[in-house]
């Protein structure tokens, strides 16, 4: 049976995923926006640093609490997992952008990635 402490430590990490899906999508896209689209290239890059600064403040903790749970393969993995639906989250709400078939099948990929890592069926 899963524990109380187990499913507190597994929805932490779910929410610093998802504070670091934010922050990465604030790094990598925001300089694209209206908003920005006149300003110099050294803004774009502080910017952009910026967020990408805010987004270790959680991928730390992040790596750390998921290694309780997660083998190394899993939780490189799983960050593959997260980062695909916060860009197809960004393509839909924020970028209005279609995501294409070959994100997919790269998704689908990952998903049997896993499952053979979570279930060593090879070797």
């Amino acid at each position: 049976m899963i524990s109380y402490d187990f499913i507190k430590i597994v929805l932490l990490w779910l929410c610093l995923n998802i504070m670091i899906i934010v922050m990465m999508e604030l790094a990598l896209f925001s300089q694209t926006t209206k908003e920005q689209e006149d300003d110099s290239i050294w803004i774009k890059l502080l910017n952009a640093e910026f967020w990408a600064t805010l987004e270790w403040f959680f991928v730390v903790p992040a790596v750390r609490v998921g290694a309780t749970f997660l083998n190394p393969a899993q939780l490189g993995l799983s960050s593959y997992v997260f980062n695909f639906i916060g860009q197809i989250i960004t393509n839909k709400f924020w970028l209005e952008i279609p995501t294409t078939i070959d994100d997919y099948i790269g998704m689908v990929l990952i998903f049997v990635g896993m499952i053979v890592s979570k279930l060593r069926l090879i070797g």
